[in-house]
């Protein structure tokens, strides 16, 4: 997997609970679906917060992306 950590356009869900499920997102001119979370797990990085994601896209492709929480800013971290 190649590092890339820059800012993205995601459509997610929140629930109710709390919980955060990522949609789907827009790399470049590409939208890339979000088939399965494979992953999730919380990062503390210099005093920021974050929530993973390791995503699956066409049963073969993995991302791994990142929600900052305090600036509410997603990240495509890997691909």
């Amino acid at each position: 997997m190649k590092i890339v950590n820059k800012p993205i356009k995601v459509m997610a869900i929140f629930n109710t609970d709390g919980k955060i499920e990522p949609i789907k997102f827009r790399l470049d001119d590409k939208v890339v679906r979000v088939e399965k979370v494979m992953k999730c797990y919380d990062e503390k990085l210099v005093g920021n917060k974050r929530l993973v994601f390791i995503c699956e896209h066409n049963g073969k492709d993995i991302y791994e992306i990142k929600y900052e929480i305090d600036s509410r800013v997603w990240y495509l971290f890997k691909k």
